[in-house]
């Protein structure tokens, strides 16, 4: 009898206690969770983060079988000057760049991120253009969901970064590169007017 009442109290502490233990392990993995949200929030706000959006890489337009048509003809017509000419390097060239167009024509283009902080523009969380490299931006209309941002930078090899936000956006984003650079107009290109028109 005294061993059955000695074993009750024991199972009574060991329930009692295993609640207990539960409930300070939760209370320890709530205090672990807000700290690293403070953390993530501290590491934001020091790096200065003032916009961050998502937008695609490249503007995707859907092709019809129009435009296929349009341009295995066009590609016929170069190919059979190239051969005329005797240019068989360039026949070739048209050749592999129509099967390229056919093959990712209709491919959707990734989806990258974006942010504006006090460093500069950062593309995909790695590519940052500082500020200091930047000497103009411009932001075009490009269509009712998206405007184009265009930064001017000191590099000859990348000297127009294009990058697409959103409508809603572009007030909140001239406020912040107001801050930290200048804003002028930049011309779109004959050659950006054609791309636009023909939807490559």
């Amino acid at each position: 009898m005294f061993y059955n009442k000695t074993m009750e109290k024991e199972n009574t502490f060991f329930l009692k206690r295993s609640a207990e233990d539960i409930a300070e392990e939760e209370y320890i993995e709530e205090i672990a969770e807000e700290q690293t949200d403070n953390a993530a929030a501290a590491q934001e706000e020091s790096m200065g983060v003032m916009i961050a959006w998502e937008a695609p890489e490249a503007e995707h337009i859907e092709k019809s079988t129009t435009w296929y048509w349009a341009s295995m003809a066009v590609a016929i017509v170069l190919i059979a000057i190239a051969l005329w000419q005797k240019n068989f390097l360039f026949a070739v060239f048209i050749v592999i760049a129509e099967l390229a167009i056919f093959m990712f024509a209709g491919e959707k283009p990734k989806m990258w991120d974006f942010t504006i902080d006090e460093r500069g523009v950062t593309v995909e969380g790695h590519k940052t253009y500082k500020y200091s490299t930047i000497t103009l931006y411009d932001i075009h209309e490009f269509s009712d969901e998206y405007h184009e941002l265009v930064l001017q930078t000191k590099s000859k090899v990348h000297h127009y970064i294009k990058i697409f936000i959103h409508a809603e956006d572009e007030q909140k984003i001239r406020e912040a590169l107001d801050k930290k650079v200048p804003h002028g107009e930049i011309e779109v290109t004959f050659f950006e007017f054609l791309e636009r028109l023909i939807g490559i």
